[in-house]
């Protein structure tokens, strides 16, 4: 594939960078509307630091939230198909289990093998 004028690549990539300057636009105009914003919201004499944390914790709650709610359909889902679910609670690593050996097919074990 060459990229060059009239080539089919070279115009996926003009038609990427023309996005990508439309997206990079939207957001300088976002972050204008942000500005106004707290503007006014310091000029009708609310505090904009604590106006901008509560926003934050409620942006992260939200999260912790869904994050909450999609561990319990996890869990509901490998109850449900009986799936098990390697998790360990409490922070530590769990234990592997023992192998246990069988012996060979047509041995008989022996006595120090017990």
């Amino acid at each position: 594939m060459s990229i060059g004028i009239n080539t089919a690549a070279g115009e996926k990539l003009i038609s990427y960078a023309e996005r990508m300057e439309r997206l990079l636009d939207d957001i300088d105009a976002l972050k204008d509307d942000l500005k106004d914003l707290k503007a006014q919201i310091k000029g009708d004499g609310y505090n904009v630091v604590a106006l901008t944390r509560l926003v934050a914790i409620r942006r992260n709650k939200r999260r912790a939230d869904l994050e909450a709610e999609l561990l319990n359909d996890l869990i509901l889902y490998a109850h449900a198909t009986g799936t098990p679910l390697d998790v360990a609670f409490g922070g530590e690593e769990p234990e592997p289990p023992e192998p246990k050996l069988e012996p060979a097919p047509g041995r008989e074990p022996a006595e120090d093998d017990a």
